[in-house]
Order: C-alpha cells, then sequence, then structure tokens
C-alpha cells in the first residue's frame, strides 16, 4: 500500500514528534505536515523520495530546520516554510526543480548562496520574516523569478545589485523592509510590473526607475523620508498607479503630465508637499489633502470619476468638479460642533453647485446624521450615499 501512496497528510497531527521513516512511499508526492505543532524532526528517509514534488510545513512551531538531505528532493517544485524555521540547508539548492519557495512568516537570517542552483524558482514568498537581514548576490542567477516577495522583512537594509539580473521579475514586494535606498540595476528589470516600498526609508529613488517602461504600479506610502520622485518618472509610460498617501514628497515633477496611463493618484496626508502639478487628462481617480495643494486643473480632468478631498476646509474653496465625477469622497476628520452645524448650511448647496453628474457622496461620520436629509433635498439625483468611519467605508 506505502509503495502506491502519492499524497500524505498529517495536518493537526499534535502529538507528532518525528516523521515515520518514509522509505518505502516510493511514489510519493505530496507530504503535508502543516500545524504540526510539536513536530521536531523530520525523518532523513525524506532524502531518497525522489518523486516527492510538495512538502509543507507550514506552522510546525518546534521545526527549527529542515534535514540538510531534504536537497535530494530533485523533482521538488514546491517547498512551503513557516513560523520557527531559522536555518535554510545550503543542500536545498540542489531542488533545481523548485518553483515555488515559501518562508512566510519563519525565523530564517539569511538565504544560503545556493538558491542561485534553483534555476526553475518563480516565486521566493519570503513575507514577514523579521530576522531575514540579508540577500546573497546569487540570487540574480534565479532567471525564472516572476515574484519575490519581501514584504515586512524588518531586518532587511540593503537589496543586492545583482537584483538586476533577475529579467523576468514581475512584482517585486518591498513593504516595510528597513532599505534606504534601491540599487541603480533595478532600470534592468524590464518586465516589472508592480514595485511596492511602502513604509520602507528609502530617501530617494534612482533615476534609473525611469528606464521600468512596463511598470504599471508604484506604491510608496508613509516613506517618511522620501522627498521626491526622479525628473524622468514621466517616462514610466504603462504606469497605472501612483500611490504615495502619507510620503515626505515635496513636490512631483513637471513630468508626471505624460503619464499617458495614469489612472489612480493618492498623495493624501503628504505634509510637505506644495504644489502638484497637472496630472494627465487619463486620470479617472484622485485622492489629495485639500486645499494644499490647490487644485486649479481639477475641471480639466474630464475622465475623473473617484475624488478624495481630506480636510476639506474651509467649504468655500471646494473646487469646480469634472463633470463626469460620479464618486465623491470628503473627509473631515473630528469636527467640534459649531462646525457640523456650518456643514448643515453650506455643503448641500456646495455639492449642488459645485458637481452636475454626481451619484455618489461619502462623509466623515461627525456630519452624516446633520447632513444626509439636506444632501438628499438639493441633490435629488443622487443615487448614493454613505458615511465612512475611520477612513473606510460602511457598506
Amino acid at each position: 500500500m506505502a509503495t502506491k501512496l502519492k499524497v500524505l497528510n498529517l495536518s493537526y497531527c499534535d502529538n507528532l514528534r518525528r516523521t515515520p521513516d518514509l522509505f518505502a512511499f516510493k511514489n510519493l508526492e505530496i507530504l503535508i505536515l502543516d500545524f504540526c505543532w510539536n513536530l521536531k524532526e523530520i525523518h532523513p528517509s525524506i532524502w531518497y523520495i525522489k518523486t516527492l514534488v510538495s512538502l509543507d510545513v507550514r506552522c510546525c512551531l518546534n521545526l527549527k530546520e529542515l534535514p540538510a538531505r531534504v536537497g535530494r528532493m530533485e523533482e521538488s517544485s514546491k517547498l512551503l516554510c513557516h513560523d520557527k524555521l531559522a536555518q535554510f540547508p545550503e543542500s536545498l539548492g540542489f531542488l533545481e526543480s523548485l518553483t515555488l519557495l515559501n518562508l512566510s512568516m519563519s525565523g530564517i537570517k539569511e538565504l544560503p548562496e545556493s538558491i542561485s542552483s534553483m534555476k526553475a524558482l518563480k516565486t521566493v514568498n519570503a513575507y514577514w520574516c523579521p530576522s531575514l537581514a540579508r540577500l546573497p548576490s546569487s540570487i540574480g542567477n534565479l532567471a525564472s523569478l516572476s515574484l519575490l516577495n519581501l514584504s515586512i522583512c524588518s531586518s532587511l537594509r540593503e537589496i543586492p545589485d545583482s537584483i538586476g539580473k533577475l529579467t523576468s521579475l514581475t512584482y517585486l514586494l518591498l513593504r516595510g523592509t528597513s532599505i534606504t535606498k534601491l540599487p541603480e540595476s533595478i532600470g534592468n528589470l524590464q518586465n516589472l510590473r508592480t514595485l511596492e516600498l511602502n513604509g520602507t526609508l528609502v530617501i530617494e529613488l534612482p533615476s534609473a526607475i525611469g528606464m521600468l517602461t512596463n511598470l504599471q504600479e508604484l506604491s510608496a506610502s508613509n516613506c517618511k523620508n522620501l522627498e521626491g520622485l526622479p525628473s524622468n518618472t514621466g517616462a514610466l509610460i504603462s504606469l497605472n498607479e501612483l500611490e504615495l498617501q502619507g510620503s515626505g514628497i515635496r513636490g512631483l515633477p513637471e513630468s508626471i503630465s505624460k503619464l499617458s496611463s495614469l489612472r489612480f493618484l493618492d498623495v493624501r496626508y503628504c505634509e510637505n508637499l506644495g504644489e502638484l502639478p497637472e496630472p494627465p487628462s487619463s486620470l479617472t481617480s484622485l485622492h489629495v489633502t485639500f486645499p494644499t495643494p490647490s487644485l486649479p486643473f481639477l475641471s480639466k480632468l474630464t475622465l475623473l470619476k473617484d475624488l478624495t478631498l481630506s480636510d476639506l476646509r474651509p467649504l468655500e474653496c471646494l473646487p469646480e468638479l469634472p463633470v463626469r465625477l460620479s464618486r465623491l469622497r470628503i473627509e473631515f476628520g473630528h469636527l467640534p460642533d459649531t462646525d457640523v452645524w456650518d456643514l448643515k448650511e453650506t455643503i448641500p448647496v456646495l455639492i449642488r453647485d459645485k458637481s452636475s453628474g454626481l451619484r455618489k457622496a461619502i462623509f466623515y461620520p461627525d456630519v452624516w446624521d446633520c447632513l444626509q436629509y439636506d444632501i438628499r433635498e438639493a441633490n435629488p439625483d443622487l443615487e448614493d450615499l454613505e458615511a465612512i468611519y475611520g477612513g473606510n467605508e460602511l457598506e
């Protein structure tokens, strides 16, 4: 029976401390050990299972390391690790057929140089590995790698120059790391679609970023040290989304108007931001703290459908709204009672006078109870009104 078994699922075996001798499982393809809380050791017989293509040891809290001989699983395509794993054996470099390596939430401190031998790797997920402090330069040899997730690796301070050799890389997720810069070689990543830098310590972006002509999403929200974008940002001809919410930027380059594919721009709560250059007419969603910066160009954004205005005071400076705008979100924060009553008198009329196409309006709940009747009465064409709480819409 054992010789024919292809899947062995031992999940949630709380009393399992060591896997059994698996020598007889000649055709085993999938071994699942996730949530075996007390598992401390995997029997070395796993070395001989050359048909094994998937090993899952997620949430094995007491498993501190993988057996060195696991590297002989020559046909393995998936390795899922988790939690307390602290050491990644050099011998795993022989897993030349591996396509998915999941190390998320593990205790690993570094990846071995031998990772370069995993030529088939397409995904490396090291999400939330707080002890991971180093990437080997050999990571640049992973020619098939398309996704590299290093989000919330808070000890990671540097990205090696060799990353520029990852010509198949599509997603580079660095959110919550401690990096202060990106290597110029990043400009070589011609297939990169998403670059996520939210909450990092990045001071500036390299000018080479303008070479990423296939980049569709650039996120640098809450990068407090980031003061601006390269002057050649306008060369990102495929960029759809630019998220800079809560960053330290002082301004955006004039070349932003050349981003003909840009649909989404978020610059809310950028306290140092002065004037905002006129964005491209392709914009359909804009999120900004108002009235600083001012928005003299707003009515020219004829494709704009979704607009968020944060800290909108005084209300009289509500700009003329684009004719196609269908969704307006106004974030006031906490207001004293006197201001709420002022809003009751002014905002229904302002919305009526500033936009003819508005179909949906969203307000912070401090003003919601007082406003909803008056807004509906003054704006009978509104199909939907909503309140928001803490920045999240209540459906």
